[in-house]
């Protein structure tokens, strides 16, 4: 077998030039492949303990994962040691292992991903002229009974930061090969996404590398290519279909890429939504079918006077298909919705959501995010349809603005909270809790004087709440300091505000199944739902386009991009708001927004406009910078009343069509 001692005695042992020690030299490389080529001399390899007995595996999987780098630094030192190794391990994956069946003993199946993970670790494996071993590897180790998958995932998080990055790039660049191919092997390209797919499990257990390390360029860069996947994805999908396709496998994707995934699948339901009630017109009669199931839109109708009421009392119909594309009117107000009014709807339910006097939530000014208010007197119900709301916006490729901590994005996900979470959410009691765990004397106890409780201020009156049973008499000591901190961010992430929570998340999947969901990361959902806060201008002025006798270079235009780009950061939100409806980036940055610029009348005193639901700018000819600036700004000082100044422009628009 192969263990440490042996490792470094090799690394000596080649790196010496005596000629006197070529037999030896021979004698360890037919020995390395030896070793190599047999299934039970390897799979007792690289361990930690002196001696291995199988039945260990039961409890730990006693593999030093620090051993590897040795052989893999001999390996890329010495071409002859990585060819004997090479040569052993394809000797081995032609031999039969045990284990693979169903009938066969725990310890058996146990030892076979043993010696997977260390095949798995050489480095080789990976160049892609080793492309055929990797497969056979993958078909021996996928062949295991699924309900093992959860040891590989457990035993894999040991793996060191370092080494796990290197086998996620090996696999991507394998992946990247084979989907070069003119003729692909599907079988293949599904055993590669499977083993991503618990690379990325392995992953979002512990966190070892950024989640943007799983995507794949071909996949993300290449848009006919994306836009033939999705859809062959949502065929799959509808008519139970089984054909591969890399959307099953959403963690490859970026954000734009998943955005695209959401706004087809979306695009695509409402289609199919709208042909079932045309269909259900031409089948039933105008006379005896529901007009509002003929209409291939869901229209909800609020007044802005009673926006909450009237939302949560529409949303809460079953008969709704909110399915459909949605389409808004405000009660007394001319217009159709033509995505418009539809923005401006879910930004005033936010706004009025997170008001203080709903006391729906709670806000936190050292982050500036908003939490669930534990002491809340409105009933879950409440929570349910703000997460159905989150949920529709989604749907209806609506950006938020919204700012929730990373945690509830996480939450949504099935993530559990850590520490980490909390150093997000508030800052001062994760540096409390982190001078507990860093406190080094064995006094803490009287220097703290700390019992397992939380003091809760509810209402004016303080109370005390135990974070386990009898917690109000535990004293927190040196010994159990690590339990108290993983109690006090259970309670504060959980506990406390469960309940409202999980009525909360209910809401937000009533659209969304959350098996697309499950290969988001928390950052890429959240930038799903709020969009990107990062707002780069010039990408905005690379992609604009020109109406109405307007040019790149017109006078006009070049001053007005010089006064954007001379702009503060908060007025170049409110110009975004106002020529939008949304001060944040689409998921992709503004240089994936649809932005369109009109010359408007004639040098005059009059202001630009815009219609936000087509991201147009109504821009007059102004004679200078100066004077343009000037109205540029008295425009944005009148987005302090945005609604109704939206209701105005897009009313007077839509008589003008008429």
């Amino acid at each position: 077998s192969i263990h440490g001692d042996y490792l470094k005695r090799l690394l000596e042992l080649f790196a010496s030039d005596d000629p006197a020690t070529t037999s030896k030299k021979e004698k360890e490389l037919d020995n390395l492949a030896n070793v190599f080529s047999n299934p039970n001399a390897l799979g007792v390899s690289f361990r930690r303990s002196k001696e291995f007995i199988k039945g260990f595996l039961l409890e730990k999987h006693d593999i030093d994962f620090e051993n590897f780098d040795i052989i893999n630094t001999l390996a890329s030192k010495h071409e002859i040691i990585r060819d004997r190794v090479m040569a052993g391990i394809n000797k081995l994956l032609k031999k039969e292992w045990t284990g693979n069946v169903e009938g066969t003993s725990t310890v058996e199946t146990l030892f076979n991903i043993r010696l997977f993970i260390i095949v798995f670790s050489i480095n080789d494996m990976f160049d892609l002229k080793q492309s055929s071993l990797l497969h056979s590897l993958l078909y021996k180790i996928l062949n295991l009974l699924p309900d093992v998958m959860h040891t590989i995932v457990k035993w894999m998080c040991d793996y060191d930061k370092e080494n796990f990055l290197k086998i996620v790039r090996g696999m991507q660049g394998n992946f990247s090969k084979m989907l070069s191919m003119i003729k692909q092997d599907e079988a293949a390209l599904v055993r590669l996404c499977n083993m991503m797919n618990i690379l990325y499990m392995v992953n979002r257990t512990r966190r070892k590398i950024s989640y943007k390390e799983f995507y794949c360029e071909r996949v993300n860069n290449d848009k006919d290519y994306k836009k033939r996947e999705i859809r062959k994805w949502y065929y799959n999908k509808i008519n139970e279909k089984t054909c591969f396709s890399v959307y099953d496998y959403a963690w490859m994707l970026n954000p734009e890429s998943k955005s695209l995934m959401l706004s087809i699948e979306s695009d695509m339901l409402q289609d199919t939504e709208a042909r079932s009630a045309m269909g259900s017109r031409d089948l039933m009669g105008l006379l005896l079918s529901n007009p509002e199931a003929r209409s291939p839109y869901c229209v909800i109708e609020v007044r802005r006077q009673n926006l909450i009421e009237d939302a949560l009392n529409i949303l809460s119909k079953p008969s709704k298909n909110f399915k459909k594309e949605l389409k808004v009117k405000f009660v007394g107000e001319q217009g159709v919705d033509a995505g418009g009014v539809k923005k401006e709807f879910f930004q005033l339910i936010v706004r009025h959501i997170f008001d203080p006097a709903y006391s729906m939530f709670t806000y936190n000014e050292e982050t500036r995010t908003y939490w669930f208010n534990p002491d809340t007197m409105e009933m879950r119900m409440k929570f349910e349809l703000i997460g159905f709301i989150i949920g529709l916006s989604l749907y209806n490729s609506v950006i938020l603005d919204i700012h929730f901590p990373r945690i509830v994005y996480k939450k949504l996900l099935g993530d559990e909270p850590g520490f980490d979470d909390l150093l997000d959410f508030s800052p001062s009691i994760a540096k409390s809790l982190e001078f507990i765990l860093n406190y080094e004397g064995d006094d803490l106890e009287d220097f703290l004087s700390c019992t397992f409780t939380v003091d809760v201020d509810s209402y004016g009156k303080k109370t005390s709440v135990e974070l386990k049973p009898g917690g109000a008499s535990i004293a927190v000591t040196s010994k159990n300091k690590e339990e108290y901190v993983k109690l006090y961010i259970d309670w504060m992430f959980n506990k406390s505000v469960g309940g409202l929570f999980e009525s909360f998340k209910k809401g937000f999947y009533k659209l969304y199944s959350g098996e697309f969901m499950t290969n988001c990361d928390p950052e890429e959902l959240q930038l799903l739902i709020c969009g990107s806060p990062n707002l780069d201008f010039h990408e905005l002025e690379k992609i604009t386009k020109y109406e109405g006798g307007y040019k790149s270079d017109s006078p006009t235009i070049v001053n007005f991009w010089s006064v954007i780009h001379e702009f503060e950061l908060e007025q170049k939100k409110k110009f975004l708001f106002f020529s939008t409806g949304s001060d944040r980036a689409p998921v992709g940055g503004l240089g994936t927004l649809p932005f369109y610029i009109t010359k408007h009348g004639e040098d005059s005193d009059q202001l630009p406009s815009s219609h936000t639901c087509f991201n147009h700018l109504l821009l007059p000819p102004y004679k200078s910078k100066e004077k343009l600036r000037e109205k540029l700004i008295l425009s944005l000082i009148h987005i302090s009343e945005p609604t109704r100044r939206y209701a105005i422009s897009y009313a007077v628009f839509c008589l003008k069509k008429k």
